[in-house]
């Protein structure tokens, strides 16, 4: 077969084209008729003789577009031409040749309803693709009207819209703000429930809050009140952690430990507990022997409370060891 197309292609015909892609060649073709045929089909015939003449035919004819076919035979003629050899060559080169146009009359004619049918369809593709582009155009058109009527309108719309969104931001964190303004008189509440834990959350959550709305003029304000609030409990967890040295409840414990732990100073917390504890065997010792010194003194001077606890203490040696003479 592809010898047959290569002949074909040497011999000035065209086969139907392979692709759907050129449809200017297909509308140049014109569609062969079978009369055109007929001498070819009715001439008598050996399939089995053709077939021999085509294989009979040299390679070298099936090899390239550029092969060049009177070239080639002039350069085989011997240096003597005879007459005889020459006409019995020719008639040879006939008979190839009637023998290829009649394989390819029989093919054309075999493949012609196939062709005739697809070129059919190719058209109605071709009607189609027209309709289609027609349809694309007015949509195009009608397009670009609508656009010059609604875009005006459309950015309007998207305007109007970026501002609601923008302004739904706003309110809230305006919502945000005024809640976090609010935070004081929920802390207050809680500390005079005492607890401690609870505040402390509650004011470094809003401390974090407030870092987000930082460009706002009045969280700077809110951020320096919530830094003080936080120093405020230190100083009641102080008093708090005092308390704990002469009448000691677990819970309350329990809940200033845990307030100092979310503050990150449970050591400082460690050195208070120490120092309220010395503080206060101090004092309790201190009132004991001054209560003792006033009472053997027999007067309720003041002079002795203003002694330091040596020297109550000196004073209260004195006192034994006269009362001890006295007896």
């Amino acid at each position: 077969m592809q010898k047959i197309k290569s002949l074909m292609t040497r011999q000035g015909l065209k086969s139907p084209p392979e692709s759907l892609g050129d449809l200017g060649a297909i509308e140049s073709l014109r569609v062969p008729g079978k009369e055109e045929f007929r001498e070819l089909r009715e001439q008598p015939s050996d399939p089995q003789a053709e077939q021999e003449l085509i294989n009979s035919i040299e390679q070298v004819y099936f090899s390239t577009d550029s092969f060049d076919i009177v070239k080639y035979e002039l350069e085989k003629l011997p240096s003597v031409l005879n007459l005889q050899e020459l006409e019995e060559y020719r008639d040879k080169l006939k008979q190839q040749q009637a023998a290829v146009s009649k394989k390819v009359a029989d093919l054309i004619l075999e493949k012609q309803p196939a062709y005739v049918k697809e070129l059919e369809r190719v058209t109605s593709l071709q009607t189609g693709l027209q309709l289609a582009a027609v349809i694309c155009t007015n949509g195009r058109r009608h397009l670009n009207i609508a656009k010059e009527g609604f875009t005006q309108a459309s950015l309007g719309l998207l305007a109007n819209q970026r501002k609601r969104q923008l302004l739904i931001g706003l309110l809230k964190s305006l919502r945000t703000i005024k809640t976090l303004q609010r935070t004081d008189v929920r802390l207050s509440e809680m500390l005079e429930e005492e607890d401690y834990p609870g505040a402390i959350q509650l004011c470094l959550e809003c401390q974090k809050a407030a870092s987000t709305f930082k460009h706002y003029s009045c969280i700077s304000e809110l951020n320096s009140k919530l830094q003080d609030t936080l120093e405020q409990i230190e100083e009641q967890l102080d008093v708090a952690l005092s308390k704990i040295c002469k009448n000691f409840d677990i819970n309350h414990y329990t809940k200033v430990q845990q307030a100092y732990r979310l503050l990150g100073k449970t050591q400082t917390a460690m050195d208070q507990l120490h120092m309220h504890f010395t503080q206060a065997i101090h004092n309790t010792v201190f009132q004991v022997v001054l209560g003792y010194v006033e009472l053997c003194a027999g007067n309720t001077d003041t002079k002795f409370q203003k002694l330091q606890y040596k020297d109550l203490c000196t004073v209260c040696s004195n006192l034994l060891l006269f009362t001890c003479l006295n007896f």
